[in-house]
């Protein structure tokens, strides 16, 4: 879907950064839509104006 599987570059050592950083992307992606338990989380004042009325 994004072009991953594909390598953009010839030669070990480059090949090699840019799994290494289309690695590093993926896992942060997961990271920030892994949350276990959202209601941990301290609510703004915004929320809290729109929760009391």
């Amino acid at each position: 879907a994004h072009g991953l599987r594909h390598c953009r570059y010839r030669g070990l050592a480059k090949t090699h950064v840019q799994h290494v950083l289309t690695a590093a992307g993926t896992n942060i992606i997961r990271l920030a839509q892994h949350r276990p338990d959202q209601r941990q989380r301290p609510r703004s004042r915004l929320q809290e104006l729109f929760r009391a009325s």
